[in-house]
């Protein structure tokens, strides 16, 4: 095991403004087998330890499977780590630039793109909040398997879905870009139970319409006019589930009526 080390926050200011500045460093982002970081870059130490090999995250096969074993690779190597450490963009943006380098480049490649896909991708969503957690090319994989391994180790309640592949409900969430969506940029996604009983009615009803993303959609947009009017997640779970597999249910008949 070694320490996980980190770029400073004054490393990382001047990093984006050469984004923001200089045209050609759009070339190292697209081309480059590494980020050249200066001589006299100086790394700060972190309570985190990492395994001394990185994993390898793949790109090119089915998208959705690749992704949740990429991020299960995250997790397992980052480990569980506390809401100060993950919410660090010195953390995400030195692995982006380091560790992770050269898969960034394959699986969100440059070509094409403007300096605020760089921005995104390689450091830290502006502003910070929910969606900021599925920008960051490595923190959108740590965060997607840390909010759904083995939810029932967490909260009793949910053992009925207690399953062999401790990260089953990580590879729900990122079977679609738009369930990934959908889940981490609503407040109801950082509440555990209904995060659990969306992605399970999901699961559920994925298979009986032709266009997935509109289901995730639907049933978001439907969930979130229910969550004005009733506090669902305040209910006994047995009823909440039965609420959230309604409005699945409602949504999956309506596609396949249409």
């Amino acid at each position: 095991m070694r320490v996980q080390t980190i770029l400073s926050s004054g490393q990382l200011a001047t990093m984006r403004q050469r984004v923001h500045s200089e045209s050609s460093v759009k070339l190292i982002y697209s081309k480059g087998n590494h980020y050249p970081l200066p001589m006299d870059t100086k790394l700060l130490n972190t309570l985190i330890e990492v395994p001394e090999q990185p994993p390898e995250l793949l790109t090119g096969g089915s998208r959705g499977d690749e992704e949740a074993n990429n991020a299960v690779k995250v997790h397992d190597y980052l480990g569980r780590l506390d809401r100060t450490q993950a919410a660090d963009p010195r953390l995400w943006t030195t692995l982006t630039h380091t560790t992770f380098w050269d898969y960034c480049r394959r699986r969100w490649p440059v070509s094409g793109k403007d300096a605020s896909y760089i921005l995104e991708h390689w450091f830290e969503k502006p502003g910070g909040g929910l969606g900021a957690l599925r920008r960051n090319a490595i923190s959108r994989l740590w965060w997607a398997a840390n909010l759904t391994v083995a939810p029932w180790e967490t909260d009793q309640a949910l053992s009925h879905f207690q399953s062999s592949d401790r990260f089953k409900f990580t590879r729900i969430l990122l079977s679609q870009a738009q369930i990934f969506q959908d889940v981490l940029e609503r407040e109801y996604g950082s509440n555990l139970r209904l995060r659990t009983l969306l992605l399970s009615s999901l699961e559920k009803y994925l298979p009986s319409v032709s266009n997935k993303d509109n289901l995730s959609k639907a049933t978001s947009t439907q969930l979130l006019l229910v969550l004005k009017n009733r506090h669902v997640d305040a209910l006994p779970l047995v009823e909440a589930e039965t609420v959230i597999d309604s409005i699945v249910a409602s949504a999956a008949q309506r596609q396949s009526a249409a």
